[in-house]
């Protein structure tokens, strides 16, 4: 017998508990289509720079690609750890892909965060690489 709270709200969706008798492989085959039909994401994590003596960390996933005439990018927003007594939020765009070894690549971002209690800090670095 399930508990209510994990048959909501997932069962409207479509989607299927991996701990269900069976059900892991047909998991596995939508997260597979839906990689192939809406592309692909990339992490990004780190830290920021230093501001009154500390930094905060920016863990989170883009968003799926987004097509320019000049190739995709991808948009990166979210929420720094809660740090100093506080939090940033952030928000950017992805730079266009940055080609690497293997059929990989990258995007770079610098972003500044929204100023809380009296300051912003600096995110610049790459995403995890990805394969399209």
């Amino acid at each position: 017998m399930q508990d209510y709270h994990l048959q909501q709200p997932y069962d409207g969706a479509g989607y299927l508990y991996p701990y269900e008798q069976g059900m892991s492989q047909l998991n596995d085959q939508r997260r597979r289509e839906d990689e192939n039909s809406h592309g692909h994401t990339h992490a990004h994590s780190g830290a920021t720079t230093c501001q009154e003596g500390h930094v905060h960390l920016h863990p989170g996933v883009t968003s799926i690609p987004i097509d320019t005439t000049h190739g995709h990018i991808h948009y990166m927003s979210g929420n720094t750890t809660f740090d100093d007594g506080h939090i940033h939020q952030y928000e950017t765009y992805t730079s266009l892909p940055i080609p690497l070894p293997g059929g990989y690549h990258t995007h770079y971002v610098e972003i500044r965060t929204t100023e809380d209690d009296g300051h912003t800090h600096i995110i610049k670095g790459y995403t995890e690489p990805s394969k399209t």
